[in-house]
């Protein structure tokens, strides 16, 4: 598996985004592309720059990006996600690409990590990144803006989680949210990964605008239930009724990890409209992840 991890600068919650991302990618053996999407510049991808020849601190000054991936390598080595590689940072491994400039790290520990610098708009270049070299999660912080959020959400081809108000200390639980989606079953399967890597207990929840839960619902709740007595894991079940996105957001409240299946419907009246899973990563005051 390959997850790329969205970094946009050295702060705290980028540092959390690195080790909630890091440790998932652990439970699942997935590779992992840190990439740091900047402004253009006039220079470092439009070729006239002789990589060969560029010391680090050249290659910073030509573009502070670089310097954040660098803080990023580091930041995951003392996670223990990778051992320390002699010479592992160097310009001499940068590759020049179309659209991108990659840094190949030796492999250690069983997994790869790439060093990605982009530039352009944010939600262009991660759509790119991601349709060209094929994750299967896109990790990212929740934008400010929730237009933001919604377009990452409806139109990043993979699965994504946005992480919003994360705090590795916190001892999270998982809130398995479960309908009649298409992407449900992938959901379960994916959050039960999750949750063993977190060693959280599951709560599967599932909302219904009435008091009456149809076909698709009932079905979808029972095949959670049974997929995780399988698997062997601590759950619990619950039915509400109510508005869903606001019954996900309130039962989360902020010590969970939400974890749901990509909405099914028309993509053009959810360009308008949301959905339930763009709403609720839109409202929540914790980690979202959406399954495609």
């Amino acid at each position: 598996m390959k997850f790329l991890i969205a970094i946009k600068d050295t702060s705290n919650e980028s540092k959390n985004i690195l080790k909630i991302g890091a440790t998932i990618a652990k439970g699942v053996s997935a590779d992992i592309s840190l990439v740091f999407v900047g402004k253009k510049s006039s220079a470092i991808l439009e070729g006239d720059v002789n990589m060969a020849r560029r010391s680090l601190t050249e290659w910073n000054i030509l573009h502070p990006g670089l310097e954040v991936l660098e803080w990023a390598y580091k930041t995951i080595l003392e996670m223990g996600f990778a051992s320390k590689i002699e010479g592992g940072f160097d310009p001499k491994n940068l590759i020049e690409e179309k659209r991108r400039i990659r840094m190949v790290l030796p492999q250690s520990s069983g997994h790869k990590i790439n060093l990605i610098l982009r530039e352009g708009e944010l939600m262009s270049e991660l759509s790119h990144e991601v349709d060209n070299h094929k994750y299967e999660l896109a990790i990212i912080n929740r934008p400010r803006r929730k237009r933001i959020t919604h377009q990452l959400i409806q139109f990043i081809n993979t699965s994504v989680f946005v992480v919003g108000n994360f705090d590795p200390k916190w001892n999270y639980k998982i809130l398995l949210c479960v309908d009649d989606s298409r992407a449900t079953k992938r959901a379960i399967v994916f959050g039960t990964q999750v949750a063993k890597q977190f060693n959280a207990e599951i709560r599967v929840l599932t909302v219904s605008k009435t008091v009456k839960f149809g076909k698709g619902y009932q079905n979808a709740h029972k095949w959670a239930e049974k997929y995780l007595k399988h698997m062997k894991m601590s759950y619990s079940l619950s039915k509400l009724s109510g508005n869903p996105t606001d019954v996900f957001v309130n039962e989360a409240g902020e010590n969970h990890i939400i974890i749901m299946g990509k909405a099914k419907g028309n993509e053009f009246l959810k360009y308008f409209k949301g959905s339930k899973p763009i709403h609720t990563a839109q409202k929540a005051n914790c980690p979202v992840l959406i399954v495609n």
